[in-house]
């Protein structure tokens, strides 16, 4: 009886903080789990349909939903993928954003209202969701370099060992090894000329462990 006294004098935000901290453990534990050859830090997240590569390294704040992420790869913090395949080597830096989402245009209002039944503003004046793809898959090559405060919308593609430019807005797909920078992103130049990146893609080193593609990228 004495002890539950003493309970009752926690202040309520304590109890919350400890209850929340328990369940951010419990989670950072079953992600262990899930994927043991990887490297998952405090805080992130993922749907339970999300399958992350060996050796790969998650930061902290991530959030993935919906995605296949390739092995040796790393997403750094404060980063939301969604709807994704990200291939092997990718380097994905700080608060980039794949797979936002979308807005219907041809209807006379873009508010989910109007084309979701159930939507984040909890009205409803439809009994049905419209034919709309609010979220298309997005298709990440190998050895892609993503910089910080990318974005990258639905539907797009890009290539493997293309570079995205810091605050890039990608709206079009991307070619093997192109630079692209800007709003919306456009080519500024290739890493190689045409016959070294062709050795490159017919190589494949992607697939291989880390020690065998080097020795193999020392002859290409």
């Amino acid at each position: 009886m004495r002890y539950i006294k003493r309970l009752l004098y926690i202040p309520q935000g304590l109890v919350e903080g400890l209850v929340d901290f328990i369940k951010e453990r419990a989670r950072d534990i079953d992600y262990r789990r899930r994927y043991p050859l990887c490297i998952i830090d405090k805080g992130s997240s993922f749907t339970p349909d999300t399958l992350i590569g060996n050796g790969s390294h998650i930061l902290d704040r991530v959030i993935v939903n919906n995605c296949k992420i390739g092995h040796y790869t790393y997403i750094n913090r404060n980063s939301l993928i969604q709807n994704a395949v990200v291939g092997n080597y990718c380097s994905i830096a700080h608060d980039v954003n794949i797979g936002l989402g979308k807005h219907p245009l041809h209807l006379p209002s873009s508010s989910p209202i109007f084309y979701l039944r159930e939507n984040t503003l909890g009205i409803n004046v439809i009994d049905d969701d419209l034919d709309f793809n609010e979220y298309e898959d997005i298709q990440i090559g190998h050895d892609v370099w993503i910089g910080a405060r990318a974005v990258i919308m639905d539907g797009v593609s890009i290539a493997t060992g293309a570079v995205v430019a810091a605050g890039a807005v990608v709206t079009k797909n991307v070619p093997p090894y192109a630079i692209v920078g800007g709003v919306p992103a456009k080519i500024i130049k290739y890493r190689f000329d045409n016959e070294k990146i062709e050795r490159l893609l017919k190589s494949e080193w992607w697939l291989l462990n880390p020690q065998d593609a080097y020795k193999l990228m020392e002859v290409i």
